[in-house]
């Protein structure tokens, strides 16, 4: 069964807003420090919590504490492979170099596509599963963190290296 949903967040949070047919599916809201998001759905409250540097990784627990999925990232590819409880796994990953189309499959039966366009996007899905959903927009949102710390760091080495 195919789904279209729609998507927007904020134009200076980091606060998604997942529709289908003009109704809420669920929210996405990401601490503003860290890398970790609170997804509230109609069937549940999940908590997504990352932590590591050289080697990160994403816990997906619900609202007993019970770890529902691993997601670990390939900062260098810009790819990502979640795992979930069942053993089944995803791969996520960029389809363009403008990193505003992205999917999300198990190369066999499910798959999503993301799109985005200035805050807002579309999401084509042949899976109902909102966790899977979230997890992807989860992912997009943790590289553009990371690309935003980068290119900050660079621009304050660039000011610091021009002050000396």
């Amino acid at each position: 069964m195919e789904q279209i949903l729609n998507w927007s967040k904020g134009t200076f949070d980091s606060n998604y807003h997942v529709l289908k047919d003009g109704l809420l599916r669920f929210s996405l809201n990401f601490s503003s420090f860290k890398n970790s998001a609170i997804a509230t759905t109609q069937k549940g409250i999940y908590l997504l919590k990352s932590s590591g540097f050289s080697n990160p990784e994403t816990l997906l627990l619900n609202n007993q504490n019970e770890v529902l999925a691993k997601i670990n990232y390939d900062l260098l590819g810009f790819k990502a492979k979640i795992t979930f409880k069942s053993g089944e796994q995803f791969d996520w990953s960029f389809q363009n170099s403008w990193l505003s189309r992205w999917s999300l499959n198990n190369h066999t039966d499910k798959q999503i596509l993301f799109s985005a366009s200035s805050g807002r996007g579309i999401i084509n899905t042949n899976v109902d599963d909102d966790m899977l959903v979230f997890c992807g927009l989860f992912i997009r949102e943790y590289f553009a963190r990371i690309l935003f710390l980068f290119i900050l760091f660079v621009l304050f080495l660039f000011f610091f290296r021009n002050v000396f």
